[in-house]
């Protein structure tokens, strides 16, 4: 008699759990390889114009060779039969191979190589973060590197592919489902993120003339608005924002704050549907937060005793955090009820369907749904039916247990990473700043992260950022070996 296998027994979702397949993969990368072209030909260009000919060397041979790749891949299209989570993991990977590849151009600007993979990384998670040094001495072509970085890391990694080269149909919903699920924000369909792009670029156009304006200077209105619409925050001064006049601040923060809502209301604004945009509830939740927080943020630096322009900067502060943009007015408060209020905007973060990072406030929304029902429930009928609402809707089990182990993977990976931090003696509250401000892809920094940071600690933020910006299920899936086998 044949004995069988435990793993014949499994029962449940483990009996037919699906593996990643290594090839369907490698072809849609491949797929992707056009995304590398634009991740670093632009700086390229600009290199070339400058005659940095190192700089335009090691950012125009990743771009050859995405062209070679795509040239090849042409013959291999997408299957249909598509997984979800091949559609995850090549999501994952593209963000890695474009902070891979635009390190070594931090390499040639004067960088150690594991804090130029820690600006690379930052950069197209669009976090901020910086251990770079005298970065005004900086070739145009390096501020142009970190801008344009950070801008595809915004949106365009996300769709591009998905909205311009990958045909209509099952793989294109496929990916389009996976990215909007695991927070890389973009529709489930070609022409939804065709038109996601759209706004994102129109967006970009219109608030680039307004702070090339409000901004001095030829070079710094535009950079500033790649980096404050995609929720980032390279500046191409090394003060931030804190040189710039009031005006200036202020409407790159208005762009941040942009780049905060969902897409999704630019593009319903745009078809005439106002009631639709309206009833989305994006714009809503970030004006609301933004009004929230300022208050408390506003009423704090009062009772200090802040003149009115120091209140001002600290207000812009913390809708820097909030919205995950990592801009700064000038030095982060000492450690107390301020700097703590700032750490539970960055938690926070924008909203679904933006380019922020954070845990987004439609879940806050939802769990605040959970927490009102379960409140309720005691005092219902033993038999009675009543579905966790949002908004009206019913809110799905699995929408729910999605967010509940986010937080969990969140608040994990805050807990071990703040560890790490205090074991450096590290006072407490700037620890978990400086961890918060990672993985929830923000940037501002209490003077931790820099170029005397240690290698350890540089290797562990540059994870977080990249966990961070993917939403943790997708990186955490590469490196789970059921993934690649199945059981």
């Amino acid at each position: 008699m044949r004995v069988k296998r435990a793993s014949a027994f499994r029962q449940g979702s483990e009996a037919i759990a699906q593996r990643a397949r290594p090839r369907v993969i490698a072809v849609t990368l491949a797929r992707h390889a056009p995304i590398f072209a634009i991740l670093c030909l632009p700086p390229a260009l600009v290199a070339l114009i400058e005659r940095e000919w190192a700089l335009a060397a090691v950012l125009g041979l990743p771009a050859l060779g995405a062209a070679g790749v795509q040239v090849a891949a042409r013959g291999h299209d997408l299957p249909d039969d598509l997984r979800e989570i091949e559609a995850l993991l090549s999501v994952a990977i593209v963000f890695g191979l474009s902070a891979l590849l635009t390190a070594p151009a931090f390499v040639v600007l004067g960088m150690p190589p594991a804090a130029a993979l820690f600006e690379a990384m930052s950069g197209t998670t669009t976090t901020g973060l910086s251990m770079a040094e005298d970065t005004e001495a900086w070739p145009l072509a390096g501020h142009v590197l970190r801008a344009w970085t950070q801008w595809c890391g915004g949106l365009v990694i996300a769709t591009a592919v998905l909205a311009l080269l990958i045909p209509s149909g099952l793989p294109a919903r496929k990916l389009g489902k996976a990215e909007i699920e695991q927070g890389d924000r973009i529709a489930s369909t070609r022409r939804q993120a065709q038109q996601l792009l759209g706004v994102y670029v129109g967006l970009t156009l219109v608030m680039g003339a307004v702070n090339t304006v409000t901004i001095p200077g030829w070079r710094d209105g535009p950079l500033l608005t790649l980096t404050a619409i995609s929720t980032a925050g390279f500046s191409p001064r090394a003060d931030s924002l804190a040189s710039y006049g009031p005006l200036g601040q202020g409407t790159v923060m208005l762009t941040a704050i942009l780049g905060a809502v969902s897409l999704l209301t630019f593009v319903l604004v745009l078809q005439g549907k106002w009631r639709d945009a309206w009833s989305l509830g994006s714009l809503r939740r970030v004006v609301l937060a933004v009004l929230a927080f300022s208050a408390v943020c506003a009423g704090i630096l009062i009772l200090q005793g802040a003149a009115l322009v120091e209140v001002y900067e600290g207000v812009l502060n913390l809708v820097s955090g909030l919205t995950t943009t990592g801009f700064s007015t000038g030095a982060m408060p000492a450690p107390g009820p301020l700097l703590l209020v700032l750490v539970v905007a960055m938690i926070a973060g924008g909203d679904v369907g933006s380019t922020a990072g954070g845990f987004k406030l439609a879940r806050i929304g939802v769990l605040l749904d959970v927490f009102g029902h379960a409140f309720r429930r005691p005092s219902l009928p033993p038999r009675a039916v009543a579905p966790i609402r949002h908004q009206g809707t019913p809110v799905r089990d699995r929408t729910i247990s999605g967010i509940l182990a986010l937080v969990f993977v969140y608040l994990c990976a805050m807990l071990l990473l703040w560890m790490q931090v205090l074991a450096h003696g590290v006072p407490a509250l700037p620890a978990l700043f400086e961890v918060v401000s990672a993985l929830s892809t923000v940037g501002l920094s209490t003077g931790i992260v820099g170029p005397d940071l240690s290698l350890d600690l540089t290797l562990s933020l540059t994870f977080a950022m990249w966990l961070g910006r993917l939403e943790f299920i997708a990186v955490l899936l590469l490196f789970a070996p059921r993934t690649w086998t199945g059981r």
